[in-house]
């Protein structure tokens, strides 16, 4: 399981992160239909190099995209001083464990994309975080979480083997070959991961190595559902894939949609 959130604001990781996702639109759809459902202008937080914040911007959207790697942000600016709408983004600078937002802006919907609510590593900081986020919705305002469904073979892993993770493929044709390393403490549900990703140039020469080090936190199906509850929300809904598909035994991610209690 890798998330991209990196408080220390890495830039060799931020480059990875703009390789890792770059392609994909699975995700974009479901938040654009939801965000149209409910008005208003979205807050995404932990846009990381803003993916999504581009495409839903390009949408119509207005949305104040929020990260704590100033690296990853680079890229997000880059991309939105090239739309021909940038004027409906802001992007900020701040930590999820503490978030800087201005109490005064309401927001219909907040998106957390890509496990980046997993970074947070203890009960006390996801409490904390929901309950920030609630208090910046509008009425009727919605969260959107995703969530990676907790990994037995992570969980019972060797500690001391690293695993291939995944091929990438850049838009120049170079490849990118991730590996990840990692151990897993049951009494706090917390994993630590070594992640090493390879770029290789067309022969297969390694040019680069990166290696990042990140920790987080599996939250399990009940835990979550009563934690949106004692944080002042009711589950709307709780889907397996971002084309809607129910939530079963088979899925590997959790997508929850909560609705603000009035």
């Amino acid at each position: 399981m890798i998330h991209f959130i990196d408080e220390a604001g890495s830039a060799p990781w931020a480059d990875l992160c703009e390789a890792y996702y770059s392609g994909e639109r699975s995700d974009v759809s479901f938040y654009l239909d939801q965000s149209s459902q409910v008005g208003g202008t979205v807050l995404e937080l932990g846009c990381s190099t803003g993916r999504i914040t581009e495409l839903l911007v390009e949408f119509g959207k207005s949305i104040h995209a929020v990260d704590p790697s100033t690296s990853q942000l680079s890229f997000a600016r880059a991309k939105m001083a090239l739309l021909t709408n940038s004027e409906h983004v802001t992007l900020v600078q701040s930590s999820l464990v503490d978030l800087d937002i201005d109490s005064s802006q309401k927001y219909g919907l907040a998106v957390v994309p890509c496990f980046a609510f997993m970074s947070l590593i203890d009960s006390e900081q996801q409490q904390h975080f929901i309950n920030t986020v609630r208090r910046q919705l509008s009425p009727g305002g919605r969260l959107i979480v995703d969530l990676a469904v907790p990994d037995l073979e992570f969980m019972l892993g060797d500690p001391s083997t690293m695993y291939h993770h995944k091929d990438l493929v850049t838009e120049e044709g170079n490849k990118i070959v991730i590996y990840t390393q990692g151990d897993y403490e049951e009494y706090s549900q917390v994993g630590y991961v070594k992640v090493g990703a390879d770029f290789l140039d067309n022969s297969g020469l390694v040019t680069r190595r990166v290696v990042h080090d990140l920790e987080f936190r599996y939250t399990f199906r009940w835990e979550m559902y009563h934690l949106l509850r004692t944080c002042g929300f009711e589950i709307l809904g709780l889907y397996g894939n971002f084309d809607g598909g129910p939530y079963t035994e088979e899925s590997d991610r959790m997508i929850w949609v909560a609705g603000a209690r009035s």
